[in-house]
Formats: C-alpha cells, structure tokens, sequence
C-alpha cells in the first residue's frame, strides 16, 4: 500500500488563520492619527492658555518691581527678586551635592581664617592630627573642691 498525495484543487475550501491583517492595519493607523491629534490639541491648549496669560496681565504700578523671570543658576532656582525666598529650591541636587562636598573638602584639607580678628585659624586634618599627637590634649586646671563639712551639712 503507498500513500498517494492529495490533490488539492483551486475551488477547494482552506482553512485560514483568522488573523485579519486589514483589521490590524485600520488599527494601526488610527491609534496613529488618535496620538497625533491628541498631542495637537495639547499644544494648541497651552498656546492659548499663554496667549491668554499675555492679554490679561495686570498694568504694574509705576514704582512697583519689574515682574521677576526666574533661572537656574548653578543647580538653584533663582527669583530674579532681590529678596529671595529662603532656602532656595533645588533644581539639580548632583551639581548642589558637588559644590557641597568641595566646600567640605577644601575646608578639611587647607589653612585659612575663621576670625582673623580673634587670630582663630583652620588647619587640615592631618596637620591638627600631628599637632594633637605632639602637644597632647589641653586639660584645664583642676579646681580645688570645696572642703566638705565635718558633720554632713
């Protein structure tokens, strides 16, 4: 006995994969065009909000202070005012940290004033270390008790 191939003809029925490539397709394209005209809309809503922001603006009082634009300066966030808000908001705390931890270490490592007036300096850690191990810790001078009362009181 051989198996014999089967002969398929062209009217014959086949079974497809259900997938519909054009219903894919029509998918596709509209979560496309829904994407885009959602960012549209957005942006055309802050451009008008702007505008509006621009037309309803307030006359400033002939000696009031010019109306600040903020900056980032240096990882801060800075008025413009001369009376800036304290603390300051940070913007980018990597810079603020940097700047922080070179602050510490020049103060750690160099000489300099803290109250040239009082003649009080800043030595670095090492040199402090040495002196300490050279001159020992100051001890103040004891004071002397007071003699206490022969009968307790």
């Amino acid at each position: 006995m051989s198996a014999k191939p089967v002969q398929t003809q062209v009217g014959d029925p086949v079974e497809h994969d259900a997938v519909s490539f054009s219903g894919i397709r029509w998918f596709v394209v509209v979560l496309v065009g829904t994407l885009l005209f959602c960012q549209l809309f957005v942006w055309g809503l802050f451009e008008w909000t702007e505008s509006r922001v621009a037309r309803s603006e307030a006359p400033r009082a002939v000696l009031a202070d010019p109306p600040s634009r903020p900056v980032i300066e240096d990882g801060r966030l800075v008025s413009g005012s001369e009376a800036s808000p304290s603390p300051a908001l940070l913007v980018s705390e990597p810079t603020v940290l940097r700047e922080f931890q070179a602050r510490h270490h020049d103060a750690q490592t160099t000489y300099g004033w803290i109250n040239q007036g009082a003649a009080i300096v800043r030595l670095p850690i090492e040199r402090a270390k040495d002196l300490v191990l050279e001159r020992g810790l100051p001890i103040r001078q004891a004071s002397s008790p007071t003699p206490a009362s022969a009968d307790g009181q």
